[in-house]
């Protein structure tokens, strides 16, 4: 009879909470500006075209497991990591409070979110979930943005 009053808890004990999501939604839309501005010259028009592209069909994820991208005509494409897999974390800030992130995984790939609004709150949620050793690397020279 006791082993059976044991193995309740043990199951209670390792059940997740629930997944909690950060950000959801297209890239900052500041990113158009410059592209839009630029279709004045014929050159702009290709930049410009590739900006609303993606505004309309990247989707980012942040939730406090996982990151995924979503992109596509129809989000086809997906992309996802989760935390535990970074290895490293590298950043640099973008006019108006957005900015670019490129992570770094165990099995030597590269994951890279462009335009992450709000990249502040961002990037401190983010390494609020990552392994605490990846954190104080990134927070030595994580930051491209700074060494210029």
């Amino acid at each position: 009879g006791g082993d059976a009053s044991t193995a309740p808890p043990a199951k209670a004990a390792a059940k997740l909470d629930p997944e909690e999501t950060f950000y959801e939604g297209p890239p900052a839309i500041t990113e158009t500006i410059a592209p839009t501005i630029s279709i004045l010259t014929v050159v702009g028009i290709v930049p410009a075209a590739a900006a609303w592209a993606r505004q309309a069909w990247v989707r980012y994820r942040i939730t406090n497991r996982r990151i995924r991208v979503t992109s596509g005509i129809n989000g086809n494409d997906m992309a996802e990591i989760v935390y535990p897999d970074v290895i490293e974390i590298r950043t640099v800030n973008r006019l108006f409070g957005d900015g670019d992130m490129v992570f770094f995984l165990r099995d030597g790939a590269k994951f890279e979110m462009r335009n992450v609004p709000n990249f502040a709150e961002a990037i401190e949620f983010v390494l609020g979930n990552i392994d605490k050793d990846v954190v104080a690397e990134y927070r030595s020279k994580g930051d491209v943005g700074k060494e210029m």
